[in-house]
Formats: structure tokens, C-alpha cells, sequence
């Protein structure tokens, strides 16, 4: 699963609702692109896997294109003895 798009200037990702409880939070991965200028840019905190915070190490504004991918969760497979297939 991924999503992909631009940071805003508060440098929040907010990932998409449908992900909340259907991915593995431990398997995000970030990939961020400045735009115009060179940014120091890295991942502060991710929040409950909802929530990506973005800061710029050297205190200037952010401006960049992110790409978040990450796997989701294994469906849960119940036996079912009386089912033949």
C-alpha cells in the first residue's frame, strides 16, 4: 500500500483513515523529496500509524513531495471444519 504527495508548510502527512488498524505500523517507510531548495528533512514521529510528523533540520520552512509505502495486515484465516473447499 502506499500514498504519495506534497508536505504542507506545518509538515503533517496525514495518512489515509482506511490504514488505521489494516497495516503493519512497524513496516512504514517515508521517502521524502525537497522541492526548490535543499532541506535537511527527516521523520520526527509517527503517530499511531495515522499521523507522520516531517521537520527540517536546519529550521527553515518545508517544502518537499513525500511517498509512504507499507505492508498491511495479514487477513486473519479462520478453519472452518464444516466448510469443504
Amino acid at each position: 500500500m502506499d500514498v504519495r504527495g506534497t508536505v504542507s508548510v506545518d509538515g503533517i502527512i496525514e495518512l489515509p483513515p482506511t490504514w488505521i488498524g489494516n497495516i503493519n505500523p512497524e513496516t512504514i517507510n517515508v521517502q521524502l523529496t525537497p522541492i526548490g531548495v535543499f532541506q535537511e528533512l527527516f521523520v520526527s514521529t509517527i503517530q499511531y500509524g495515522a499521523k507522520i510528523i516531517v521537520r527540517n533540520n536546519a529550521g527553515g520552512p518545508i517544502k518537499a513531495y513525500y511517498e509512504v509505502t507499507v505492508e498491511s495486515k495479514e487477513p486473519t484465516v479462520v478453519h472452518d471444519p464444516t466448510c469443504d473447499v
